[in-house]
């Protein structure tokens, strides 16, 4: 019994090293993988703990609340907002970037999907090719998947050679099974066990562990046993124990093999990290945008304001100074009429102003914050920034501009990486286009003991042997009776046509994407020289805007001269000072419109970001990291 315990224990620890092997394969396996450039920081895996794997992953949930900063800037009940206040308010609060920001633990939930062996299911401007998948999605590569399960089935042995097949990748699975039988069995003879009614109680159990790998190769260990009492006359033993060890091996070695056939799904979802990157980037760049269009937009809503103001202070003065007129005499009751009516037009101007730019507020407040509740929207804001003056290299040359477009453009980038994930899907198809090889190997000893019956020569029983479990299973570890299979199976499909569809549709679609990469650069070249034009045209408007305005109070104050030296009329007047308060409304549009083209130049070619020091670590944590103006000093560039 001692040597017997011996074996058993040695059998053991054989078990316990082809365990550890396979975990250093794995860990190999995982160390050679392609790494990922991501500074993500989601993480949704339980971990490798047995009862955390079926616990309900926690996912945290979104804040609705609007930041602290909107409570800091009120102050004696005005929002006091400079432009780089309303970028950092963005980042923490516009609901654009808040949705755009979910695309990032998406992907990552993707590649933990796909390490499991799962298909990934791809994120926003990710492209998936159809030529995948053999049926819905999810349902793994078309052509070598492999099954995830196995049973205990798969191990028993017969008088042929044992194949458990290949088991899918790539999370290991373990199972424990068990059965109990009572049967009664009339028979029409005795010879086999001296009795005309077999009866026999049976209990079988079986525990098994399996598991693939990218490489192709496959694994899966049972240990099964059965303990049966029977009433035959002719049992050795009674009860009987058997017990079985099967270890199989299986290695796809063409269609199905290595990690470009079986991590097809791994590399893309990798890649859709980059993408969810990008596409969050494009994100913030729009919202960016917008945040400083609407913000220059009340600006210029600001200046309207002032414009119409200042149009009172001279409708208000000219109709004071005919009121002075009358009263000596000079004019006609009728001129004071002329400049009341002219004093009323420009107080409905203002009012219409005053509404214009009440509104804008509400539509910057709806953009900085999650939800404008009662204290934000009692306050109005404060805008503490002016429009911004045009300069000389406001723009760089063209062809300067054009390479920064093509170099930083999301949409070109997104472009670029779908035609990785395409590669990665031509690989995995050439793959599937060659013949199914598969080369196998199983051990599958096995064992029996249990309660030796002793019997005389007429089969009575004269006593027994004891015997157990430990004696089934030192015959199994020792090898006492072995059974060992080696084999291969191949197949060839004589003409392969879903194969060969599913190659020539992932060239197909590459070439799309391709032509598609091509129209997206014309399209950013086009966007590029637009805003060219734009931002050259706006400056030129301001320069004819400034003139108009100069003129125009050089006339008005001409005119006023006249009318006090009683050449003119209030009439005249009137016209002259309308013509000011179109050249100013004119000069102040042209300042808005040059602030909407150099946005509109900065989106086009995608340095928006780092010409107002955003960065996408700043868009993805919600904060805004303010850099001071030091000359000479580079700028931070977006990763």
């Amino acid at each position: 019994m001692k040597l017997n315990s011996f074996r058993c224990r040695l059998g053991l620890l054989g078990v316990l090293a082809v365990l550890v092997a396979t975990e250093g394969l794995r860990a190999q396996q995982a160390a050679t993988q392609e790494p990922t450039r991501n500074a993500n920081a989601f993480s949704y895996e339980n971990g490798s703990s047995l009862f955390k794997a079926y616990s309900y992953p926690l996912v945290p949930e979104g804040s609705l609340k609007n930041s602290p900063k909107i409570n800091e800037l009120i102050r004696d009940g005005k929002l006091e907002l400079s432009l780089e206040d309303a970028l950092a308010l963005a980042l923490q609060n516009n609901l654009d970037i808040v949705v755009g920001r979910y695309q990032l633990p998406l992907a990552q939930l993707d590649v933990l999907r796909t390490k499991s062996g799962g298909a990934a299911r791809g994120v926003q401007g990710a492209v998936i090719s159809n030529a995948l998948f053999t049926g819905a999605i999810g349902t793994g590569i078309s052509g070598f998947s492999g099954s995830s399960s196995a049973t205990a089935a798969a191990f028993s042995g017969t008088s042929s050679a044992i194949n458990i097949g290949f088991i899918g990748c790539c999370d290991p699975f373990a199972g424990f099974s068990y059965g109990w039988n009572y049967a009664q069995t009339p028979l029409n003879f005795t010879e086999l066990i001296g009795q005309s009614v077999e009866g026999s109680h049976t209990a079988n159990y079986s525990t098994f562990y399996g598991q693939g790998f990218l490489s192709g190769t496959s694994y899966a260990v049972s240990v099964s046993g059965q303990r049966q009492t029977t009433n035959s006359i002719y049992s050795q033993f009674n009860p009987s124990i058997g017990a079985g060890l099967a270890i199989g091996l299986d290695q796809h070695l063409l269609k199905g093999f290595g990690y470009r056939a079986n991590a097809v799904f791994i590399r893309i979802a990798r890649n859709d990290l980059k993408v969810a990157d990008s596409v969050f980037r494009q994100q913030v760049i729009a919202s960016v945008a917008q945040v400083l269009n609407a913000y220059y937009t009340l600006l210029a809503d600001k200046d309207q304001v002032r414009v119409a103001e200042a149009a009172i202070r001279y409708a208000q003065q000219l109709v004071d100074d005919d009121k002075k007129e009358v009263e000596v005499g000079l004019l006609a009751p009728l001129d004071v009429v002329q400049a009341e009516s002219q004093l009323a037009n420009s107080q409905q101007n203002l009012i219409v102003a005053q509404t214009t730019y009440l509104q804008q507020q509400e539509v910057l407040k709806t953009m900085l914050s999650k939800n404008v509740d009662s204290q934000l929207a009692a306050v109005q804001i404060d805008s503490t920034d002016q429009l911004p003056e045009p300069r000389p290299d406001d723009v760089p040359a063209l062809e300067e501009a054009l390479n920064e477009a093509v170099q930083n453009r999301p949409e070109i980038e997104q472009d670029q990486l779908n035609l990785r994930n395409q590669e990665y899907t031509i690989q995995a198809n050439r793959n599937g286009m060659l013949p199914t090889l598969d080369a196998f190997a199983t051990y599958a000893p096995s064992g029996l003991s249990g309660i030796k019956v002793l019997r005389d020569e007429n089969f009575n029983v004269i006593g027994t042997v004891p015997g157990g479990l430990g004696d089934a299973l030192s015959n199994v570890f020792s090898s006492t009776y072995p059974n060992y299979s080696v084999g291969f199976t191949f197949s060839v499909p004589l003409r392969n046509r879903a194969q060969q569809a599913n190659a020539a549709q992932a060239l197909v679609e590459q070439h799309q994407l391709e032509t598609m990469l091509q129209r997206q650069k014309n399209q950013v070249a086009q966007d590029v020289r637009n805003a060219e034009i734009a931002v050259t045209q706006a400056k030129a408007q301001i320069n004819a805007a400034t003139k108009a305005r100069i003129y125009a109070e050089q006339a008005l104050d001409a005119e006023v001269k006249k009318f006090r030296a009683g050449t003119s009329t209030t009439l005249n007047v009137i016209l002259e000072q309308q013509n000011l308060v179109t050249a100013e409304g004119n000069e102040a549009k042209a300042r808005a419109t040059y602030a909407s083209a150099l946005v509109q130049f900065q989106q086009a070619t995608a340095t928006i970001l780092d010409v107002h020091h955003v960065t996408l670590a700043d868009a993805k944590t919600g904060q805004y990291a303010r850099v001071p103006n030091i000359p000479g000093t580079p700028p931070r560039s977006n990763p």
